[in-house]
């Protein structure tokens, strides 16, 4: 296939939903996540086409996710569902002068439109000034198609290096029909910005959950063994904030994680069958059954030499009593051993943490402390505040605390992007809230979670 035919599968058609509107574009595709793309294109063909409100991009409507216009600048980002077929264009920082370029772009034929491809060279470079007083490089472009010429309808057309095949600019304005000039995709950091998986990631650990965090790491500062509920209702992303208090504990990555899941019914309704499994996790076999003093033994000589992190998941399936047992029986053992050794808050940590996904266990008496124990060992788990909705304060809070790593359409009318994200959220649940995030950084929390929750 030809450099010529691989853009053309990338151009879209910029028009206005109202038919009386006449006037084109074009667009291409510079980022494609499942069924959203992203779309370039010039701010004045989104004014050309009657405004925000009347776009269509090959058909389809269209949302304005950043708008060059407001700062000076002739570019837009279009976001738009159902492209899934379109692949994106790859680009680099920037152009060079005298380079062969290949750009693709529609103009008006009979009653439709025609997308035509057309060479040329890259001329002098230029700045073009914008609102904030900076200047953004700009781009002659002299045609050298002897049969063709720059239409109006090109506006927000590709400018591809030849050599790189990658994309160095965006045609903006024609000076007759052999000259133009193009805005250098250097430009468009100025609007937009992509979050990685990783990056995302990141940007989410520092939304919510304050007072848990602050418990926890008053917690762990003091002592080196310590137990901890995590309780909220369903939805509440208990698992989420699970492994963003592990992230705070220093090596974290080289520790041991021990999960217990007791959602299965033998292992909630019979204790035995949690012990036999715990043993068994912490490298116990060759018997049936093992006494929760032998197990806490081999835990308490493995956290020796490393981070251990005991998480039961489901302790809301459990029977009281059950609790219980596991609180006395197995982490007191654990608690008094290491009140036999002079240990030290540099030492690795031993972290049991209990996870309620109902919310119910944060109310049974007698069990838990809300403060940590001034011993130097605690003894009772920890109970930090119940997990509760984000706030409208959480959002605004953690969008300008991190407006220089979120696309830039988190941060323009911050309070309207805020009231949204808790419209779509029933009014802030917390993982409700990380799948708006992640579905405005057109990301799926359903599949990405997943590969962030290790714990």
């Amino acid at each position: 296939m030809t450099l010529e035919y691989e853009i053309q599968k990338s151009i879209v058609l910029i028009t206005a939903s109202n038919p009386d509107i006449k006037k084109f574009g074009t667009g291409f595709v510079i980022r494609q996540t499942s069924s959203v793309a992203h779309i370039l294109t010039c701010a004045h063909v989104i004014e050309d086409v009657g405004g925000v409100e009347q776009i269509l991009v090959d058909g389809k409507n269209a949302t304005v996710v950043s708008y060059g216009q407001d700062i000076g600048l002739d570019l837009a980002i279009l976001r738009v569902e159902g492209l899934w077929k379109k692949p994106a264009l790859q680009t680099q920082g920037c152009g060079e002068k005298d380079r062969t370029i290949v750009m693709a772009g529609f103009q008006a034929y009979a009653r439709g439109h025609l997308i035509r491809p057309l060479r040329g060279t890259l001329g002098n470079q230029g700045g073009l000034q914008i609102n904030r007083g900076e200047l953004v490089p700009v781009w002659d472009v002299q045609i050298v198609d002897d049969n063709y010429n720059l239409e109006p309808g090109y506006s927000g057309s590709p400018i591809v290096d030849t050599a790189t095949e990658k994309v160095v600019g965006i045609v903006s304005h024609r000076q007759g029909g052999r000259i133009g000039l193009a805005i250098s995709i250097e430009a468009l950091d100025k609007i937009w910005q992509v979050l990685d998986d990783d990056q995302l990631y990141q940007v989410l650990q520092k939304l919510g959950y304050q007072k848990q965090v602050r418990t926890f790491r008053r917690l762990i500062e003091k002592h080196s063994i310590a137990a901890f509920l995590i309780h909220g209702s369903p939805g509440y992303g208990q698992r989420w904030l699970l492994n963003k208090l592990i992230g705070y504990v220093p090596g974290n990555l080289q520790g041991k994680t021990i999960p217990i899941g007791l959602d299965r019914g033998t292992r909630s309704r019979e204790i035995n069958a949690l012990w036999r499994e715990l043993a068994g996790r912490v490298g116990l076999v060759g018997r049936r059954n093992f006494e929760p003093e032998e197990i806490a033994e081999r835990v308490y000589q493995c956290w020796r030499t490393q981070n251990v992190f005991l998480v039961f998941h489901e302790v809301d399936c459990m029977p009281e009593d059950y609790l219980r047992q596991i609180i006395q029986n197995f982490w007191q053992s654990l608690a008094k051993k290491a009140r036999n050794i002079n240990s030290t808050r540099n030492d690795p940590k031993l972290l049991m943490f209990l996870v309620d996904y109902e919310g119910r266990v944060g109310n049974l008496k007698n069990i838990f402390s809300e403060e940590p124990d001034p011993s130097s060992v605690p003894s009772v788990p920890v109970k930090p505040p119940k997990i509760t909705e984000f706030s409208d304060e959480d959002l605004r809070d953690w969008i300008y605390q991190e407006s220089n790593q979120l696309p830039i359409e988190f941060t323009h009318e911050v309070d309207t992007v805020v009231q949204k994200i808790l419209n779509n959220s029933e009014n802030g649940i917390p993982e409700y809230v990380l799948e708006e995030i992640c579905a405005r950084c057109d990301y799926n929390w359903y599949e990405i979670k997943d590969q962030w929750l290790k714990a």
